[in-house]
């Protein structure tokens, strides 16, 4: 018992931090109708794959012809060099890493080799990176191929290991990290810091990554590991990774203004008890980009958002049970389109907007969805039961999972089945109805099919190739003034369940006059 509440007790600090973190603006989605106030405009890449980078400088500081660079006290680059990264570089506990504005550096990966190169950058817990990025100067990680031959996985990517809590335990390790051939004893993190500070991160670029440690088991553009909420996240652009864009084990970490764009699988992932939020954020897919995987026995498929408690779906706590809000997602599905003009391994490869599973409690609000074949899949009963779908005895009184999001191109995008309705998806055919209605409720006010899903009706271009623009259009009158920051999910921050058994549980709420802080 004394472990849950300890959970508890630091949980309430955790979530009081994240209820002030929000911006309540007047539209849904992640950008106003005011292109002044777009900001993507200045530091983004739409198109790095012509991209012309200025040729390496420096062949040194982020190699080694061992494999691995180690950083144990300060090391601060310099704007002026252009750095090739081929080794794995690890900050380690008591180093620093300070990446300046308009640094470049450009990544090799060499999985044959002798050592292996796995140009990635990992921050072990106790370390610390600072990107300094400015809207004119951006930091950018990029490939070192030239223009016509870069692709995801042309390197690793950019991984943190925090001492905040996951639900797994306070020492464990990222997938395939016990695999690498130069030390497998890395990538270890979890603890009980709440407020781990390993990183200041503002205006980065993340082109190209994904190397794979092992079969499926590729590196992240962007991974967070057990981050805690001292970490400050903003105005990050991942593009063409060779797996998530972003991943979330564990942790608290907070973030703004995130970009996934062409990613390979998911393009924001969450397990282990994240319970961090992530305000304005854009996805969106390409139809020749998706997880090779996605046919073979425990493939995946490639969707905006996945969420885990973890892998066997557990009721470990704490629960994942983070927030996004003010997202806007666009889907394969060309504007203008159905699902039914796709291929057949496009189908197969794309298949709905969010898969919320395994016992997660992720929560989507504010957000605009277009171009999936589903808006969303609720696979297995604890999400169901959690949500208010199935009206049995619940497992967790947070029960504003979706609420008040823009749904576009739902009816046409496939055939109804006995898993599927065009809007919703779920593992089984029994509650697929309901929760379709569900969705559908008034109470949760969702925004569906409000709008043909033609150009000009959502979106200003979200699907241009060199320039989109995700901004929503001014016509549309559904897409302003529609966010909505007094949801009960916001209201329950501090609110826990607190159990002695399965079977002996009740709710309690905790807040600062509780803590003895004001």
């Amino acid at each position: 018992m004394k472990k849950i509440l300890l959970y508890i007790l630091f949980g309430a600090v955790a979530l009081n931090s994240q209820a002030q973190f929000f911006e309540k603006v007047d539209y849904a989605g992640a950008l106003s109708t005011d292109p002044s106030k777009d900001w993507t405009r200045g530091w983004t890449n739409w198109n790095p794959k012509t991209s012309i980078y200025p040729d390496v400088t420096d062949t040194t500081t982020l190699c080694s012809s061992t494999g691995e660079v180690d950083i144990t006290g300060t090391l601060t680059l310099d704007a002026s060099k252009v750095y090739l990264l081929k080794s794995i570089v690890v900050v380690k506990s008591g180093g620093r890493l300070i990446i300046p504005a308009g640094t470049e550096i450009r990544g090799k990966a060499d999985m044959v080799s002798t050592p292996k190169q796995y140009a990635t950058i990992v921050v072990e817990r106790g370390g610390w990176i600072s990107v300094n990025g400015t809207l004119s100067s951006p930091v950018v990680f990029t490939s070192a191929k030239p223009i016509g031959s870069r692709d995801r996985g042309d390197w690793g990517g950019l991984v943190l290991c925090g001492s905040a809590i996951n639900n797994q335990g306070p020492n464990i390790q990222l997938e395939g990290f016990n695999n690498v051939a130069l030390n497998n004893q890395l990538g270890f993190h979890g603890g009980m810091n709440y407020a781990d500070n390993s990183c200041n991160i503002s205006y980065l670029r993340i082109e190209f990554g994904g190397i794979a440690f092992e079969p499926n088991k590729e590196i992240n553009g962007l991974t967070f590991a057990s981050v805690g909420n001292g970490s400050s996240v903003d105005h990050v652009q991942v593009s063409y990774s060779g797996d998530d864009s972003y991943e979330w084990f564990g942790g608290t970490v907070n973030a703004k203004h995130l970009i996934a764009y062409k990613g390979t699988d998911d393009d924001y992932d969450t397990d282990f008890g994240y319970r961090g939020t992530v305000q304005f954020g854009i996805a969106q897919k390409d139809t020749m980009y998706y997880d090779l995987s996605w046919n073979a026995t425990g493939g995946s498929v490639s969707e905006c958002f996945e969420s885990d408690n973890d892998a066997s779906g557990s009721g470990k706590l704490p629960l994942t049970s983070a927030v996004f809000t003010n997202m806007t997602c666009v889907g394969p599905v060309p504007v203008g389109g159905t699902w039914a003009t796709l291929g057949t391994t496009t189908k197969g490869a794309f298949r709905r907007g969010a898969r919320i599973r395994r016992n997660s409690r992720l929560s989507i609000t504010n957000s605009i969805f277009m171009g999936y074949r589903n808006f969303i899949m609720f696979d297995g009963d604890s999400t169901l039961y959690a949500s208010g779908v199935k009206p049995l005895v619940k497992v967790s009184d947070v029960n504003d999972l979706i609420r008040n999001n823009y749904i576009c191109n739902t009816s046409a995008a496939a055939a109804k089945s006995t898993t599927n309705t065009g809007l919703v998806e779920i593992s089984a055919g029994s509650t697929v109805d309901s929760l379709d209605k569900w969705v559908r409720a008034s109470i949760n006010n969702n925004m569906i099919d409000k709008a043909a899903y033609t150009a000009g009706t959502v979106l200003v271009d979200p699907q241009n190739k060199t320039n989109p623009d995700f901004r929503p259009v001014s016509t549309n009158k559904d897409l302003v003034g529609t966010s909505d920051y007094d949801l009960g999910i916001y209201k329950k921050y501090g609110t826990f369940v607190v159990c002695d058994s399965i079977t002996d549980r009740k709710s309690t709420r905790l807040n600062s006059s509780h803590l003895g802080i004001s």
